[in-house]
């Protein structure tokens, strides 16, 4: 399996971190479905609000990325953070499937991680206040 729900620290820089927010209904759902060529590394996914205590959030913070603007992913000892992520993840990412190839047709092309985030990022701000969870 290319990804795996962890909780213990980051330890080898060939592993990939995906920090998300677990409330966000789309967050999960993409969570939940990337992947990440074999050759490239282990994909990790991390939900930010189970994992107050681990280091990667501690260096996120130090870094002052703000997981409620963006996801972050970690890799080669990089943050990448909102559409530098996104767009990360395509450009490493497995066609294994149609939604993997879809994401990766789409967000592989920086311009268009870069326009299209901010509506992700306002459609995971409107389900949280449909649920009426609060930012992180």
């Amino acid at each position: 399996m290319d990804s795996i729900h962890a909780t213990p620290s980051p330890q080898s820089p060939r592993d990939i971190w995906l920090v998300y927010d677990g409330d966000c209904p789309f967050c999960s759902a993409a969570a939940n479905v990337v992947q990440v060529r074999r050759a490239v590394g282990d994909l990790h996914i991390l939900n930010a609000r189970d994992a107050s205590g681990q280091p990667l959030m501690a260096e996120i913070a130090a870094a002052k990325l703000d997981l409620n603007q963006g996801v972050v992913v970690k890799f080669e000892n990089r943050l990448y953070h909102g559409a530098d992520a996104i767009h990360l993840l395509a450009m490493i990412g497995s066609g294994n499937d149609w939604l993997n190839r879809l994401n990766v047709s789409l967000f592989r092309n920086r311009t268009m991680a870069v326009l299209a985030y901010p509506v992700l990022k306002s459609l995971r701000n409107l389900a949280l206040a449909i649920r009426g969870k609060r930012p992180i």
